[in-house]
């Protein structure tokens, strides 16, 4: 979606339409344009976002990292002082942003694009239960296991009795045992 589009959108939404923002996409019908929390700059003036709505900002606003934005647009900050341009907003966390692209929430974003070009992403549907049918396939799968198990068991058994067992087989049982007692928790 080009960037034009989406400063057009917003700007409509903030009840700021610029001369050049002629576009030919749909009406905003049933668009809510959510916006995060921050302050922001327009034409001199400083406005605060606060859960979505804009307002004037008339007092000083401390963000959550210790700086602190002022109705004249100084911001105030561990790094000095400087002056919010127009049309640049900051974040609750001090960042100083473009307003347009980055003060839309995640939700906001998505809407947009739903409604300019139509796609409204990729669902995967997880299943919370394992169907009936594969829960008996596993469960004969885990039987024919144990009975995998079971049946070597019984040929080491049977292979131990029938073939003569020396000294270095005894001293190498000893050992494989003793690496196996140290595996087990």
């Amino acid at each position: 979606m080009s960037r034009l589009l989406y400063i057009s959108l917003f700007l409509a939404a903030l009840g700021a339409t610029p001369a050049h923002a002629q576009t030919t996409a749909p009406a905003n019908v049933g668009v809510k344009t959510a916006l995060k929390d921050g302050a922001f700059r327009r034409q001199g003036t400083m406005m605060r976002i606060q859960s979505g709505k804009i307002s004037r900002l008339t007092a000083p606003l401390k963000l959550t990292n210790g700086t602190i934005v002022h109705p004249d647009g100084r911001i105030v900050g561990k790094n000095g002082t400087q002056q919010l341009p127009n049309g640049r907003a900051i974040n609750m966390q001090g960042d100083i942003v473009g307003l347009s692209d980055d003060m839309l929430t995640a939700d906001a974003i998505q809407q947009l694009d739903e409604m300019v070009t139509g796609y409204k992403g990729t669902t995967i549907a997880m299943p919370n239960a394992v169907p009936a049918d594969a829960a008996k396939a596993l469960a004969r799968l885990e039987r024919k296991a144990a009975l995998v198990q079971q049946f070597t068991e019984k040929l080491a058994e049977r292979t131990a009795q029938a073939v003569p067992v020396s000294e270095e087989a005894t001293r190498i049982n000893a050992e494989l045992s003793a690496l196996e007692a140290r595996q087990k928790p």
